[in-house]
């Protein structure tokens, strides 16, 4: 799959990697080397392992929600190339700084060259995929939040993040909203931007550069939003996909329970749920899959609900990410070299 290694540069992603996981260290440091990894040690690794078989399961059934919006939008292949092109995504989402939004219309791009679906429509199904896996860190979050409201004194430092939590909820409502709602100022914003680039590759490449005259982007912006409408028409199809985003997120979130009873902390589940939805805060920090940011929330929350002094937090949250993100990144590369050779 040349077209999707084309898009991944490594040494940006090396560069970022480095410098992401030297913020790392360095948050390590400001809350003892020798605290930190302590705490990590006296983790029993039969019950944490038992995580990686569950992030598994999760990842499987991410696949299956690609698989079931993709053949809303024609896709007639088979389903390990799906399972493959969704670890990829993540691969991809995970090693750029806010690859939420950068990756998804390459993978669209290199699904128009390796199947029979087009461009707009994988772009529809891709952007349902993402907020089919996306919306349960609300749900979840919402309950967790009125459960957290009716039964914790609601501190200072806490409420902070709740009140964080709330506005990424506003602007992902607001988003959504616009996008669905005015599609005529979403079409006049993609033409404005569009136009520019048109200019300058009208005397470098004319070919591409036709390619964006606004009748062929409206054309193109028609489609994504048929294959939207064709999506959310199909209400048992639809059903079934946010059923098993949810069922997904929480295999994604009980690993964070499973790292707690590991270290002996004790960590409820409800409480691990709301950590895991509230860390989506982090991945607002600038690095490759919110590195850092999503770390630092994790622990800030679970210092403030669960009875773990902070080195235990951050251990915690440490290793739940290497189930929950270099997992991932792992096997998400992986998938994009079996791609890119047999598919």
């Amino acid at each position: 799959m040349t077209d999707f290694d084309a898009d991944v540069d490594p040494v940006r992603i090396a560069a970022a990697l480095t410098v992401a996981v030297a913020l790392l260290v360095v948050l390590v440091g400001a809350f003892g080397h020798g605290e930190v990894l302590a705490a990590a040690s006296e983790a029993d690794l039969s019950i944490y392992a038992i995580g990686f078989a569950v992030m598994g399961g999760c990842l499987l059934l991410r696949g299956v929600v690609w698989n079931r919006l993709l053949e809303s939008a024609r896709y007639d292949g088979r389903f390990p190339p799906v399972l493959g092109l969704y670890l990829a995504t993540r691969f991809a989402k995970y090693v750029t700084p806010y690859g939420q939004v950068v990756a998804p219309p390459g993978v669209a791009y290199v699904l128009s060259r390796r199947s029979n679906v087009e461009y707009e429509a994988g772009l529809a199904a891709i952007v349902g995929g993402i907020f089919a896996n996306t919306l349960p860190y609300y749900t979840f979050g919402g309950f967790g939040l009125a459960y957290l409201l009716v039964g914790w004194q609601v501190t200072g430092s806490l409420q902070a993040y709740a009140v964080a939590f709330l506005g990424t909820i506003a602007a992902g409502v607001a988003g959504a909203a616009l996008l669905w709602y005015r599609r005529g100022a979403v079409e006049r914003v993609l033409l404005a931007g569009v136009s520019p680039i048109r200019r300058v590759l009208g005397s470098i490449r004319p070919s591409l550069a036709r390619s964006l005259h606004p009748e062929h982007v409206r054309k193109r912006l028609e489609g994504f939003y048929g294959t939207l409408e064709t999506i959310a028409a199909d209400r048992a199809a639809l059903l079934a996909v946010l059923v098993l985003g949810h069922l997904a997120w929480f295999l994604f979130a009980l690993p964070l329970y499973l790292t707690g009873l590991a270290m002996g902390a004790g960590v409820p589940l409800a409480v691990a749920l709301l950590v895991v939805a509230f860390s989506k805060v982090g991945f607002l920090a600038p690095t490759p899959g919110g590195l850092g940011g999503v770390e630092v929330t994790i622990a800030g929350v679970l210092a403030l609900l669960a009875p773990v002094d902070p080195a235990t937090a951050l251990a915690i949250a440490l290793l739940y990410r290497v189930v929950a993100y270099w997992l991932a990144v792992v096997v998400g590369a992986l998938a994009a070299i079996a791609l890119s050779l047999w598919w």
